[in-house]
């Protein structure tokens, strides 16, 4: 069954989700090269704090739109398609990544660091396996999904979804490799670890009108909850010296407040500007390539003038401008979009949806 919403919303969750994964890496970088006064540190912890919900966005998006289209089933050759717009630049970034992460180049160990990121996610692209396994859920389980509350389904893949992730959160490892690597990074990929956002995803998709609805009807919890659960979150990273990163149980409070508060706004928005049209269009070349440029920028010594915040805004924008570029020429070849992912080509209108593509 085809779902003919229009939405325009998913542009800003999109392009917002895609800077707060380069802010991201770009703070980072900053790291490696500063020892921060107290007063930048702590401004710099706060905004790398704010910006750890792009990925969640990212991921609750390909649902989002997935079931926006088409809420029961895909239609015949989905996967197919998918398989050539997002596995072959998958395959091709990771190995481009493998040769950073490699102190000796040769055959063995380019091969060797390549199928970890292929086949375990241990590059920064890792979110496209979390996708795909997303497709998989979607295509056998949305039928039933459909037929069940939300009410019901929304508690209990949030309470799950606590329970997977604060095994590896709170609990230590056994004393052996395998476990060793189960719990860093290895939990990343399956499914479990995501699972809130998958049905969070398919019910705002499914039923975004109503959800639209409900955001204005209870806006006052809509603009408070940012707040207070990132508050939650500050306490609990400095309480129980939790990861910093996107995997965390209180995140999965943090990243929905921010994905409501973002759809919340972004409906009051007819005309959507440019440089969001810009940043949602080549949000997945920006995905792919942005680690890349800051990996190059890495080894350059920042000028004395500069600070962690200053030199992070400026690596953050040479990447995004360079990822832009090289995925803009690449394109131009028929070969381009398999390489460095495909451009969306969705223009600016001045109406109050613009159709989105799952």
């Amino acid at each position: 069954m085809k779902n003919q919403t229009l939405i325009n919303e998913v542009f800003w969750l999109r392009s917002i989700a895609c800077i707060a994964v380069l802010v991201g890496h770009a703070l980072k970088n900053g790291y490696s090269h500063f020892a921060e006064p107290s007063s930048l540190q702590s401004l710099s912890y706060l905004l790398y704090m704010a910006i750890l919900f792009g990925v969640p966005v990212f991921v609750f998006i390909s649902e989002f739109l997935l079931a926006n289209k088409y809420s029961i089933g895909v239609p015949r050759g989905f996967l197919k398609k998918r398989l050539k717009i997002l596995v072959l630049p998958y395959l091709f970034m990771s190995t481009i990544y493998s040769f950073f992460e490699v102190e000796v180049w040769n055959v063995q160990n380019i091969l060797f660091e390549t199928s970890k990121n292929i086949f375990l996610g241990e590059s920064t692209i890792y979110f496209i396996l979390i996708i795909f396994q997303f497709y998989l859920l979607h295509i056998s389980f949305s039928k039933i999904l459909s037929q069940l509350s939300p009410k019901i389904v929304l508690p209990i893949s949030f309470i799950v979804n606590v329970l997977y992730l604060s095994v590896f959160n709170f609990v230590d490892p056994p004393d052996n490799s395998f476990a060793q690597y189960l719990w860093d990074p290895g939990y990343w990929m399956p499914f479990l670890g995501w699972i809130f956002y998958f049905t969070l995803g398919y019910y705002c998709g499914k039923s975004y009108e109503l959800v639209l609805s409900l955001l204005r009807k209870y806006n006052k919890l809509v603009l408070c909850m940012p707040a207070i659960s990132f508050s939650i979150f500050l306490v609990m990273n400095k309480l129980l010296l939790i990861d910093q990163n996107s995997k965390r149980i209180d995140m999965l409070l943090f990243a929905t407040s921010m994905i409501f508060l973002i759809m919340y706004f972004s409906s009051f928005i007819k005309t959507i500007p440019r440089i969001i049209m810009l940043i949602s269009n080549y949000s997945f070349s920006l995905f792919l390539l942005n680690q890349l440029f800051f990996n190059l920028l890495l080894p350059l010594t920042p000028p004395t003038f500069m600070n962690i915040l200053s030199y992070s805004f400026s690596v953050f924008i040479l990447s995004l401008l360079c990822s832009i570029i090289v995925a803009y020429f690449l394109n131009k070849f028929p070969f381009g979009k398999y390489l460095v992912g495909n451009i969306m080509s969705f223009k600016i209108e001045k109406s109050p949806s613009i159709k989105q593509s799952a």
